[in-house]
């Protein structure tokens, strides 16, 4: 188990972050924690309740499954994603 750093773009509040994580955490459960963090900073949840964010590569230019892992779609350190 490796730790990556990602670059995270959330356009509903036009800022990016820095996020520390394991290379073999499923994308869902670092969506939950990511969108947590955020929401926890900001003070305001940017995602709506009724759908269910997506998580895009701009490195791989596409969506990644919550159920895959960083190191299985090849994610890694200095990798930028997209949350919508």
């Amino acid at each position: 188990m490796a730790k990556i750093n990602i670059e995270v773009n959330i356009p509903g509040n036009a800022k990016s972050y820095e996020f520390l994580l394991d290379d073999c955490m499923k994308i869902g459960a670092a969506k939950k924690q990511i969108i947590d963090q955020i929401t926890e900073l900001e003070g305001h949840n940017f995602f709506s309740e009724e759908e269910e964010p997506v998580f895009c590569s701009v490195d791989l230019e596409g969506l990644i499954q919550d159920g895959e892992t960083f190191e299985e779609v090849g994610l890694g350190n200095g990798s930028r994603a997209v949350l919508l």
